[in-house]
């Protein structure tokens, strides 16, 4: 099972806390457990059931083996600083300043 299926089986967005995928977890397992299936829909439930458990330890393998950096971030830089930082060397940089010289003919 992919992460997107999973995802969309859980009816979670691409962004969710842990806590979001734990309820959502929970409001699947209360819908489709099989204890509560209508006469006779019980082995549908059970595969639907089998398939929430599924993607919910999908998810959280996911979320157990992705690694976060432990650092505080410093302010957003400024934009025109970012700018310049990547783009204003070599054929990027800004035409250079106009000489006081040549105003002057």
């Amino acid at each position: 099972m992919t992460l997107e299926e999973a995802r969309g089986l859980l009816g979670l967005d691409l962004a969710a806390t842990r806590k979001e995928i734990r309820a959502a977890y929970r409001r699947a397992a209360r819908r489709w457990h099989p204890d509560r299936a209508p006469g006779g829909r019980e082995k549908e439930y059970r595969e639907k059931m089998q398939q929430i458990n599924l993607a919910y330890q999908r998810i959280v393998q996911f979320i157990d083996a992705y690694r976060f950096e432990l650092v505080e971030k410093s302010a957003p830089e400024d934009l025109q600083q970012w700018w310049h930082n990547r783009f204003a060397s070599g054929v990027w940089s800004p035409p250079p300043p106009a000489d006081p010289e040549d105003d002057q003919e």
